[in-house]
This record gives C-alpha cells, sequence and structure tokens, in this order.
C-alpha cells in the first residue's frame, strides 16, 4: 500500500496510480491501517470509473488533492492544515464539492461564528474567560481559504458543475486597523529597561518598521556597499526580496554582529557571549518575551506591542516626508493599499487644520496632539535623510 505521513501533516496521505493517472490526496486519518482502508476505497472508485472527472469530488478529497499540490509547500503551510480542519468539521467531508452553495458555505460560517475561544487561566486558578472569534479569522477560513481550493476545483482541475459562489456577500466585515506611534517618552522609557541586545533590536524595529521575523535576517543579508539589508522573503513571497537602507551607526553595529555571527556559523545576528567568549544564539521567542517585558516595566501595556512599531514606523516616515511610495518601499508592502491604512490615520490631523472653526475654538488640543504624535524632525529626518531634499527640489524658485 502507497500511503505516507508528510513532514507537515498529522494525517496519512495515498498515492497511487490506475491506468496511467494518478490518484493522491489525503486520507483524513491518523493512523496506517485506516489510511490503507481508505486508500482501498479509492482505488475501487477510480477502478469503477468514479474518479475520473472529479464530478463526484468530495470536500475531503478536494483539500487533499490541493494540500498535495499547493498546501504543503506554504510557508504557512501550518495555518493552511488547522484551517482545513475547520472547514471540514463545519462543511462535512463527505460533502460533494457540487453541494456547497452559497446558502451552505453561510450556515457554516453562522456556526463558527457562534464557537469561542478559551484562553490559559490566570494563577489563581479561576476559569478562564471565552472570546468571541474575530471576522478576520473566519474570513481566512472560508473566504480566503475554501474560496481558493474550490478556485482550484474549478479551474486547474476542471471539475464541471460547482455553483458559483458570492464570496462578496459572506465576507464578514473587519474593524479597519488603528495605526499607533509611540511617544518620545515611552520609546525612551522602553529602551531603558532593555538589555544591550534587545535595545538594539528594539532600534532596529523603530527605525525602519521591520516585521518582528524579519529581525532574524542571516548574517549575508547585510551589504556593506549601501549599506543596506536585502531581506528575502518578505510578503511571505519566496522570490521578493525587502531592501532596507540603514544609517551608518546602525550599519556598523549591524556589520559586527554579522562578522561574528558568520565565524560563528549562526543563523542570524542575534546571539549573547558568555564567559569563555562563545557565542549562543538568542531565539525568536526569547527576544519578543525580552522586549515585552522590557515594555511591561516602562508602564507600555498595549494590544499588538511589537506590530506596533511597524505602525510607528509607518506614520512617522508618512507625516515626515508625505510620500506613499516612500513609505512603501521602506516598510516592503506588496500592495500600496496596504500602506494607504497610515494615509487614513493621517485624516483627523488634516481635517484639523483645514477646519479653522476646530483650530480657533480648540488650539491646545490641537497642539498638544501634534506633540504627542507627530515625530521629532530630527530623527524622522535621519530615519531617512533623502525626504527633505526632495521637497526642496519640488519648491519653485522665488521671484
Amino acid at each position: 500500500m502507497s500511503v505516507y505521513k508528510p513532514v507537515k501533516s498529522r494525517y496519512f496521505h495515498f498515492d497511487f496510480q490506475f491506468k496511467g493517472r494518478r490518484f493522491h490526496g489525503s486520507t483524513g486519518v491518523e493512523t496506517r491501517r485506516a489510511a490503507e482502508a481508505v486508500e482501498r476505497r479509492f482505488r475501487s472508485l477510480a477502478a469503477l470509473g468514479q474518479l475520473g472527472d472529479g464530478a463526484g469530488a468530495t470536500l475531503d478529497e478536494a483539500a487533499g488533492r490541493w494540500w498535495a499540490e499547493v498546501g504543503r509547500h506554504l510557508k504557512t503551510a501550518g495555518d493552511a492544515e488547522r484551517r482545513t480542519e475547520t472547514l471540514i468539521r463545519l462543511l462535512g467531508k463527505a460533502t460533494p464539492l457540487a453541494e456547497i452553495s452559497t446558502g451552505v458555505i453561510a450556515r457554516a460560517i453562522e456556526r463558527r461564528r457562534g464557537e469561542a475561544f478559551t484562553k490559559r487561566a490566570d494563577r489563581k486558578g479561576d476559569p478562564a474567560p471565552r472570546h468571541a472569534l474575530a471576522n478576520a479569522t473566519v474570513n481566512a477560513e472560508f473566504v480566503t481559504h475554501l474560496r481558493r481550493i474550490l478556485t482550484r476545483a474549478r479551474k486547474v482541475w476542471q471539475i464541471p458543475g460547482l455553483p458559483a459562489i458570492d464570496w462578496n456577500s459572506l465576507r464578514l466585515t473587519e474593524p479597519r486597523p488603528q495605526p499607533r506611534t509611540y511617544t518620545a517618552a515611552q520609546r525612551a522609557a522602553w529602551r531603558a529597561q532593555c538589555d544591550p541586545t534587545a535595545a538594539f533590536a528594539l532600534d532596529l524595529l523603530l527605525t525602519y518598521g521591520l516585521r518582528f521575523g524579519e529581525l532574524f535576517f542571516p548574517p549575508a543579508a547585510f551589504d556593506p556597499d549601501g549599506p543596506r539589508l536585502l531581506i528575502a522573503g518578505a510578503s511571505r513571497k519566496k522570490d521578493v526580496v525587502h531592501l532596507v537602507p540603514l544609517r551608518r551607526d546602525h550599519a556598523r553595529q549591524i556589520a559586527a554582529r554579522a562578522g561574528r555571527a558568520s565565524a560563528a556559523r549562526l543563523p542570524s545576528i542575534w546571539f549573547e557571549a558568555d564567559r569563555a567568549g562563545r557565542l549562543h544564539p538568542v531565539t525568536y521567542y526569547g527576544l519578543q518575551a525580552r522586549l515585552r517585558s522590557a515594555a511591561g516595566r516602562a508602564g507600555i501595556d498595549v494590544a499588538r506591542l511589537l506590530h506596533g512599531a511597524r505602525h510607528h514606523v509607518g506614520m512617522t516616515i508618512l507625516r515626515q516626508t508625505g510620500n506613499l511610495r516612500l513609505t512603501q518601499q521602506l516598510l516592503g508592502h506588496a500592495d500600496i493599499k496596504s500602506t494607504l491604512i497610515y494615509a487614513s490615520a493621517l485624516e483627523a490631523d488634516l481635517r484639523a487644520a483645514l477646519d479653522p472653526a476646530e483650530s480657533a475654538t480648540t488650539p491646545a488640543r490641537v497642539a498638544d496632539s501634534k506633540s504627542r504624535n507627530s515625530p521629532e524632525p530630527a530623527a524622522a529626518a535621519a530615519a531617512f535623510s533623502v525626504a527633505p531634499q526632495r521637497r526642496a527640489a519640488r519648491r519653485p524658485p522665488s521671484s
């Protein structure tokens, strides 16, 4: 029997040929004996011609085939498998693809929205509160994940008789992200609570808006000729390189760390030396915990703390330059629509400046808002020094 368990899957898969055609996919079971029974059933269906054009394909068969062809090769393979399990649980593994209509999906979405999840209990042993699922989570499972499975079934496998799905009507409303900035006092307090390694990591986050995972770039990603970083795999695309220009002081520190990390054959520039001079890598979760603990000691208690540093940089650069493309380039957004959230967040400042009545009646509030949210000119200019030159070049000559 040709059943096997892929590295990133909890289920056994089948893979066999019949009359020159290959049949493969997930069995949906976790033991070899049960998987062999599933494979025998598929072999019988293939012999009867019932797997010929896929007309009777079920959701489980389609999900297994999609996983074998697409899902297991994604960087987000773990997320894809969890979402597949949710779809199969709520829609039914034996449900034919031809019966998955807009109404069927809508009812499954309502059942999913009725489910809640429990976070870990507190230290006192009290029962943990239950939380409703975010609309974004449900959209990712049904509108995004199920859609790509059904789209592949229709366009690539050319399975006939699949109903048209009104995906726009199924998508739940998601709250618009609200970018934040950290005040100078918050940044100083946060940094003061960090050890030297965490402090440098925080400097990079608050200057270049890196995704936290991008901090763990390999030593070879540092280009001293720029100086700059060449970070591969940005935006979850392996063939995309995120180019990050560096300040000279940061470049010197990265160069020193990259040299030592390369000599020790470490995967990233994050390490610490013991008394004997041996280097020990700092892990992703270790560095994350240090930064979170330092923020807590500094009195900074906000949601999405580390991603907020990326928002801070986006808001800072856009305020300083007024240039969406420049902000997009620094943050490494594949689509400028992602950068537009920072422009939307600045509308309140612009509206206050354009409304004479608002400005005249509440000058203190507006001034206070600017002092809290606007970046220091020197810091913003240092983060990306070409912007003032570009603005100066656009000024008409004085007569």
